[in-house]
């Protein structure tokens, strides 16, 4: 009877080795040239964060802190446009209005960074393993104040972590700035 048990443990610890911790499915837009591309001037620019969070987002204001820091730090300094300004971030309801105040600010551009996700991810599953990953997720749309018009939505999603990787808020400021300069100039660093 003993060996018996000792072979259905041993069979169920085979078993949950092959567990897979890999991250959730993750949808990869089609590769785009980089906003500020060779060659590409967007004039005068106003950055307006929108909030797109699901209804049982944790900490909404928490991410929305660490949202606005790496945006001022990923547009500072932004090569193809002629200063930056970067706007309170607000809900995604308010894009029409944040557009409007765009072209009243004298602005060409105006970049829609519209946030569905920032946090970190977490899984555990049976017998002793876990996984988090940082989880940043946006839609980066470029409108041409005057007209009204989006010259490019660019949808971005970002993550980082894996097997027994503890990732809670503090990597999220660094993770959206690198996923937002990817966007912007092309520079994803190797992970």
């Amino acid at each position: 009877m003993k060996l018996y048990r000792l072979a259905f443990i041993s069979v169920l610890l085979a078993a949950s080795a092959c567990a897979s911790s890999s991250p959730p499915p993750l949808t990869i837009p089609a590769t785009q040239t980089a906003v500020c591309a060779p060659g590409e001037s967007l004039g005068k620019v106003t950055v307006a964060p929108l909030t797109r969070w699901r209804a049982d987002q944790k900490e909404p204001e928490v991410r929305e802190a660490i949202a606005m820091k790496a945006i001022k730090t990923a547009f500072a300094g932004t090569p193809c446009a002629a200063g930056a300004t970067v706007l309170p971030i607000a809900t995604d309801d308010t894009s029409v209005a944040r557009l409007a105040q765009a072209r009243m600010e004298g602005a060409n551009t105006a970049i829609l960074v519209r946030i569905d996700e920032l946090g970190p991810i977490a899984v555990v599953s049976f017998p002793a393993l876990w996984s988090t990953w940082s989880d940043v997720q946006f839609t980066l749309d470029v409108v041409d104040v005057a007209t009204g018009n989006v010259v490019r939505s660019i949808p971005h999603r970002r993550q980082k972590g894996g097997a027994f990787e503890m990732r809670g808020l503090e990597p999220l400021q660094a993770e959206m700035e690198i996923a937002l300069r990817d966007v912007l100039l092309g520079d994803t660093p190797q992970p």
